[in-house]
């Protein structure tokens, strides 16, 4: 479970509404008792109902029915309802469905793709780059989890991935591979990934040691080829499918024998359509 502050959940809130909710107050709504629903429009993973909950528990609303983040839900499936004043469910309406859309169409995009992969080869883990919109990391991983993928790195202080930037201040790629025994003795908790734009550079690296070999933009004919050289270096060497991955052909990738998809295509795309209705109490079509 991604864990969201409360100056997290507060400030989601306060971006929408920074003061008060200034049609409502006119029309003279606040006070009357109500209720807010939530339900699918299409097939959808559904992400950050808990959050959404956390939101209405800041306003006192009451929850009356909710599914958990995670589950796969058919078109036209109730998931979350909650009753309270008709002011406070306006106050929540458009935050609580942006946050449901984005983060629910992030988990079924991934979904999708960690089908698609394990069809091929159920052992293929799929996880995603460090490419989200800046200030929606947290929405953005909860939505990968949600949809049965990992973060490939939640930032730069933990892991080891070397790429071509790096090795343009040391020389090249002749340099690394010099630097690779120092840097397993210096941190041997650690497993070195490096990223390689050829077959040659993907084989040195192997013999040299390095635990993940990370091809950027090689097409899936290309990084078949160099599998079996690789993994003659070590069968635990584990090899990466980065740069362009998507459902159109994430399955080609796997194919190829790649043990690890990363990908970023997951962030983008349409947001999951959520219907949401808000009714007075005892309203016959209030859902």
């Amino acid at each position: 479970m991604v864990f969201f502050t409360q100056d997290d959940i507060d400030n989601l809130i306060s971006e929408d509404v920074p003061y008060f909710d200034l049609t409502s107050s006119l029309l003279d709504i606040d006070t009357i008792p109500g209720k807010i629903t939530y339900s699918t429009r299409d097939a959808t993973v559904v992400c950050c109902v808990e959050e959404v909950e956390r939101i209405m528990h800041r306003f006192g609303l009451k929850i009356i029915s909710n599914t958990s983040s995670g589950k796969f839900l058919d078109k036209d499936v109730l998931f979350l309802e909650a009753s309270g004043p008709a002011s406070y469910l306006h106050v929540i309406w458009k935050v609580t469905q942006n946050i449901l859309e984005y983060s629910s169409g992030i988990a079924t995009r991934t979904y999708k793709m960690v089908k698609a992969a394990r069809e091929v080869n159920p052992d293929t883990v799929v996880v995603t780059t460090r490419k989200h919109f800046p200030g929606s990391k947290k929405l953005c991983i909860k939505g990968i989890i949600a949809g049965g993928a990992m973060p490939h790195r939640l930032g730069i202080s933990e892991t080891i991935l070397i790429f071509r930037q790096h090795m343009n201040f040391i020389g090249g790629v002749k340099s690394l591979l010099d630097k690779i025994s120092d840097i397993k003795k210096r941190i041997p908790e650690k497993k070195i990934t490096v990223e390689v734009e050829s077959i040659e550079d993907a084989i040195m690296m192997a013999k040299k040691g390095v635990d993940i070999i990370q091809f950027d933009k090689l097409s899936p004919d290309e990084i078949k080829k160099s599998v079996p050289s690789i993994k003659q270096c070590g069968d635990q060497i584990k090899i990466a499918a980065a740069g362009g991955v998507n459902l159109a052909n994430i399955k080609e990738y796997v194919e190829a024998g790649s043990d690890i998809i990363v990908l970023s295509s997951a962030y983008f795309g349409k947001p999951a359509d959520i219907k949401v209705r808000l009714t007075p109490l005892g309203d016959k079509d209030e859902r």
